[in-house]
């Protein structure tokens, strides 16, 4: 029953993506540091999305490593400590 909810919803923001990016057909022009560039409103709406969607993984599995590698950390000194008794 969960699959087909997630799938359901997928669905639904798929076709939510395909909408807005149908009515947003405008070229704007992006400026850069060094170049310059025009790009259709709803292909710059992907881009910084999907920036957006990696920067964040990148921010939690940077968290997640540095809690695993403090919790496998704790656990060595668990070991040694109960060993020494």
């Amino acid at each position: 029953m969960r699959r087909i909810l997630i799938i359901i919803v997928v669905v639904l923001l798929v076709f939510l993506a395909i909408v807005v990016g149908s009515r947003n057909t405008d070229v704007i022009t992006i400026n850069y540091l060094i170049a310059q560039t025009e790009l259709r409103i709803s292909t710059f709406m992907v881009i910084s999305v999907l920036v957006g969607f990696f920067l964040g993984f990148v921010t939690l599995l940077s968290k997640y490593l540095s809690l695993r590698l403090q919790l496998s950390l704790a656990k060595r000194k668990l070991k040694k400590l109960s060993k020494e008794e």
